[in-house]
């Protein structure tokens, strides 16, 4: 795995934050504070996902076979289809699924992003692509608030 310049200044700012936190007997505030920039980010990045959604172009695929990955618990499968400007691609969905959804030699709709024909997306399975970042602003949401309230109480 590459760690970007962005990966970096992140875990700098967050020790900063954590540190100076901790500093001023208020740690509890700092984890928070660090939650709250990064949900920043996510929504900003769910944003930007949605958008770059309505450029993308709807074909039929063929479903021509699984990448399988450990051990047979995670399956993607792999698509042929033709882009509008008549390039054939086949490439494997990104988002993992934890079953065969559906039959090799089936046509299904997918939207591939015309500036990448290689990245697509099931039509009707949008939200997949921002899934995990809602997780992570739910279930962390949740945690901030236990942390305020634990906080404010002591």
């Amino acid at each position: 795995m590459k760690v970007k310049l962005i990966d970096l200044a992140w875990a700098a700012v967050s020790m900063f934050i954590i540190g100076f936190s901790y500093l001023h007997g208020h740690l509890l505030y700092g984890l928070v504070a660090v939650y709250a920039l990064m949900a920043l980010i996510f929504i900003g990045h769910i944003i930007a996902v949605k958008k770059e959604l309505k450029n993308n172009i709807a074909v039929y695929g063929t479903i021509t076979d699984y990448f399988i990955k450990d051990k047979g618990r995670h399956f993607y499968p792999v698509v042929k289809y033709t882009t509008e400007e008549g390039r054939d691609v086949t490439s494997t969905y990104s988002v993992q699924d934890n079953k065969k959804r559906y039959e090799i030699g089936s046509e299904e709709m997918i939207c591939y992003d015309p500036r990448d024909p290689m990245s697509f997306y099931f039509s009707g399975r949008e939200d997949e692509l921002t899934r995990d970042y809602q997780r992570f602003l739910i279930i962390g949401g949740i945690i901030a608030l236990v942390l305020i309230v634990v906080a404010s109480l002591t």
